[in-house]
């Protein structure tokens, strides 16, 4: 099976086991073994629900290397919408692009054309759109990889419409390249990112096909060197009047408001947090659900403003865009122009189609799968349904279907093996802090 790249590593010198993790898991994706725990690559969504649980700081995010796309000849920018709302009052947008610019960036390309492309596109296609709902909008990596691993049967709910920061890369690449006469592989786009699931997005497309982005850097990252650049600069001073930065308010809505304006009219439900998202999801898997057009569903509560590679307090930031929202034309005729042009000749659709992920467990012929089914859950009626977790599997039915697929045994069951408890007696005591 193919390796995936994923957002988070275990430093298993760290880990004391604690099973803390294990149960935060929305995916059942983690596993203790000798009281270490253990990643099930391909069950993993990238949620970051295990850094957030791990008493011991054992699991961190990482960080994929830039060296190789900061030599390209010609470097932009392309920054989430959430970045102009982490900085103190009186930092203005056109501080902030300076800013970037004076960390190694050639250019900064703002996503407000290909926001304002999409939203049109989205409407279009679910004002078209006859198969089952409701609609689903990949924005966001994590809930994409959701539905591949928990819930297959909803693959095709996915809206198959590019994310805006796709197109910017890829709109940035053939502009900048046009410009300088150079190939679109010597200018390198890289996406000013809100959470590390975008970043390894870039690296790992759910799709499979290659992303027009060529790297993810977070808000965190670069936050530090554009202030300073801010506060030492004066206003008066910045190279960019901010009438020419060609921002909208719709583009900030985007971000407060997700996609209410722009689907008026049709029964839209935006959702933030894992948990509610599954809470849903669970009820759409059962039919529940079939009025609404467009459920638009962010891992991370609030939305990409909380972020696990934001600096700011959720709260202070989303101020922050209101205010800017208010300050800027709901429309910009610049932008309106330049949708005008491109929509009819661009293809605004993923480069491949979305698919249920390759589950371990799930191969082999049908009749092998449904013998470890059968087998799986007459294993289930011997155990104890307690759920506890010193097996090392999250619940009692995910043992019984690790020791379906041969990955366990039931004596990793307390209830099965003295053994087993005086084996833990001795790793926990001994890991104790």
């Amino acid at each position: 099976m193919r390796e995936i790249t994923h957002a988070f590593k275990i430093d298993r010198d760290k880990c004391r086991g604690k099973l803390a993790c294990m149960g935060r898991c929305p995916t059942q994706a983690l596993r203790v073994k000798d009281g270490k725990a253990e990643v099930i690559s391909e069950l993993c969504i990238d949620c970051g629900n295990c850094l957030k649980a791990c008493p011991s700081g054992a699991i961190s995010a990482t960080t994929h290397s830039l060296k190789a796309v900061w030599k390209n000849k010609y470097k932009v920018a392309v920054p989430s919408p959430v970045l102009f709302s982490q900085f103190p009052d009186g930092i203005s947008s056109a501080q902030i692009i300076e800013g970037l610019k004076s960390i190694g960036f050639d250019a900064v390309y703002i996503l407000s054309v290909e926001n304002a492309l999409v939203n049109k596109a989205i409407r279009e296609f679910v004002a078209q759109w006859k198969g089952p709902f409701p609609l689903i909008p990949p924005y966001c990596p994590v809930i994409v990889r959701l539905i591949q691993v928990a819930y297959p049967g909803m693959i095709g709910q996915l809206l198959p419409i590019e994310v805006q920061r796709e197109l910017a890369g890829r709109e940035a690449k053939r502009k900048y390249a046009k410009m300088l006469g150079i190939s679109t592989d010597e200018v390198a786009a890289i996406h000013v990112t809100p959470c590390q699931a975008k970043s390894i997005s870039i690296v790992e497309p759910a799709e499979g096909a290659k992303s027009y982005l060529d790297g993810g850097i977070g808000i965190s990252d670069v936050y530090n060197a554009i202030l300073t650049y801010a506060q030492s600069s004066k206003e008066s001073e910045s190279k960019i009047p901010e009438k020419d930065i060609f921002f909208s308010a719709e583009m900030f809505q985007g971000v407060l408001r997700g996609q209410r304006r722009n689907l008026h009219g049709f029964h839209y439900i935006p959702l933030t947090g894992l948990r509610n998202v599954i809470h849903v999801f669970d009820d759409v898997e059962k039919g529940k659900m079939r009025l609404v057009d467009f459920l638009e569903c962010y891992a991370c509560w609030g939305g990409c403003t909380n972020g696990n590679l934001t600096v700011d307090n959720f709260y202070v930031a989303r101020s922050k865009l209101h205010r800017l929202v208010t300050e800027l034309p709901e429309k910009s005729p610049v932008i309106e122009a330049e949708v005008e042009k491109r929509y009819s000749s661009q293809d605004f659709f993923l480069k491949a189609p979305l698919k249920p992920r390759s589950i371990k467990g799930d191969m082999g012929n049908l009749k092998e799968r449904i013998k470890r089914i059968k087998e799986a859950e007459a294993i289930l009626t011997t155990l104890p349904g307690l759920n506890c977790g010193l097996c090392g599997a999250p619940s009692c039915k995910a043992l019984a279907n690790d020791i379906a697929s041969g990955e366990a045994k039931k004596t990793d069951c307390i209830f099965f093996s003295k053994d087993r408890l005086d084996r833990l007696r001795s790793i926990y005591l001994t890991n104790k802090k």
